[in-house]
């Protein structure tokens, strides 16, 4: 005899409950939502499957809405900060405080409650998301008026100062995501804490006469921080494993950026070597990942620094003859990248 059959009200309630208590996403309804329905006469006994958007690293694509009621969130916040400017002149550190932090403070509430509240929409689902955002810009621009108000004015020495404030800001972010388990809030903690790793390093070394180089390691460590810390939050918090990868195309974008700027100085021969090497790394972290973004920006690369060498270590031999290696190098480098999109990237179903 089969198991009993529970009636609807009450399985709406068994999910109700497990959403609240963070077992199951929203997102994991919308996954299996979108999945056909089998019927069976039988239980069928599988090894449990990963959520399908578990794997990809990724966070779900912003639908023409959603990005609508972002903009309408990011114009409040122009408008709040409108009010701070103007008051700026007049020393009103309390109002400006109070319409940062204070104002952030209660559009995350109205959020919070909206998030938690069993009617919903996407109405109410796009508003929310709106006073996420704004909450979030708030909170964050209170923060920097707090550290001003602290320091007296910034300047270099202070990165100690906005490194603490920054810190702050990114475990109020992770904490408040315990409440509404928000993508945009846990990914705005991460960068938040990651961001107070470089400040405190600015504000450390300041006054000292530091080579260009210190501080393209700096930026390698500060990006491959923000890519582990995100894939590390990731794991702790559960039913967020799609957000591990959310880092990785900016991370692998900074860091090449820095070793090419840095392809320039003293020990540009060797920046441009490690360059190339994170070129194909990155290439090969895209075949691991299937992230198109960061076949992008190696290929983005590869193409900048073929056209930077064949310039600059065969401009002797006549302009000609490096516009004819920067082309053959720029076939290479096409045919490279679509090499790998078609070899080794699965296509979307």
């Amino acid at each position: 005899m089969g198991p009993a059959v529970k009636d609807k009200d009450a399985v709406l309630a068994e999910i109700r409950a497990h959403l609240q208590a963070g077992t199951v996403t929203r997102e994991d309804l919308q996954a299996m939502i979108g999945k056909p329905v089998v019927a069976q006469t039988a239980p069928v006994h599988e090894p449990a499957a990963a959520p399908a958007t578990a794997s990809s690293g990724k966070p779900d694509k912003l639908s023409a809405v959603d990005v609508m009621f972002y903009i309408a969130g990011i114009v409040l916040f122009a408008a709040i900060m409108s009010i701070i400017v103007q008051s700026w002149n007049d020393g009103a550190v309390f109002l400006q405080i109070t319409l940062s932090l204070g104002v952030g403070a209660g559009l995350w509430a109205i959020a919070c409650y909206l998030i938690r509240s069993p009617l919903q929409s996407d109405i109410r689902r796009g508003l929310y998301n709106a006073l996420l955002l704004t909450g979030s810009m708030s909170i964050i621009a209170g923060g920097g008026i707090v550290t001003n108000a602290v320091v007296g004015g910034f300047n270099d020495s202070d990165f100690i100062v906005a490194a603490v404030a920054s810190a702050l800001v990114g475990i109020a972010h992770l904490g408040f995501d315990r409440l509404v388990k928000k993508d945009l809030i846990l990914l705005l903690g991460v960068l938040l804490g990651v961001m107070a790793f470089p400040a405190l390093i600015i504000g450390l070394l300041h006054g000292m006469d530091v080579p260009q180089d210190v501080w393209t390691v700096v930026t390698i460590a500060s990006a491959a921080l923000l890519a582990g810390t995100a894939r590390l939050v990731a794991r702790l918090y559960p039913g967020r494993q799609k957000i591990g990868g959310s880092f990785d195309s900016l991370a692998a974008f900074v860091a090449l950026a820095a070793m090419y700027i840095s392809s320039f100085g003293d020990y540009g021969l060797l920046w441009l070597a490690g360059l190339v090497a994170g070129v194909f790394g990155l290439f090969y972290l895209s075949i691991i990942t299937q992230n198109k973004q960061m076949l992008g920006s190696g290929s983005f690369f590869l193409v900048l620094t073929v056209i930077t060498a064949s310039f600059k270590y065969f401009s002797g031999f006549g302009a000609t003859t490096s516009l004819v290696l920067a082309a053959l190098g720029l076939l290479l480098s096409a045919a490279v990248a679509a090499t790998i999109n078609k070899k080794y990237f699965k296509p979307r179903a």
